[in-house]
């Protein structure tokens, strides 16, 4: 196992709302953007891997594929499981069920 994936599996145990993001990824302007909205931002924990070599975020992204089934920009993980992407947030959104996602989850109270 792979440095990566053991450092992938530590930080999602230890913070139970977890978002691998990317700070030149636009989805994961808009996930952030949620989690501002709602004024929850101090409870998700973000790891930015945009500033990082373009080899090393891929190897961060194939540790989270490998820990959670997910490599995209951004994944959202919940207690130790992968959640959603930004898609899912805007699925939520669309249709008026964000707030009560985000309450189901226990983001919101």
């Amino acid at each position: 196992m792979s440095a990566f994936v053991t450092n992938a599996e530590e930080m999602i145990k230890s913070h139970p709302y977890f978002q691998l993001s990317a700070s030149w990824c636009p989805d994961c302007v808009y996930a952030n953007s949620i989690w501002d909205k709602f004024n929850v931002k101090n409870k998700v924990f973000v790891f930015d891997i945009g500033s990082l070599p373009r080899n090393e975020q891929e190897k961060w992204r194939v540790a989270f594929q490998k820990v959670v089934g997910s490599r995209n920009l951004p994944t959202v993980v919940v207690n130790g499981k992968f959640w959603g992407t930004e898609s899912q947030l805007r699925r939520f959104e669309n249709s008026g069920t964000l707030e009560k996602e985000l309450t189901k989850i226990g983001l919101l109270s």
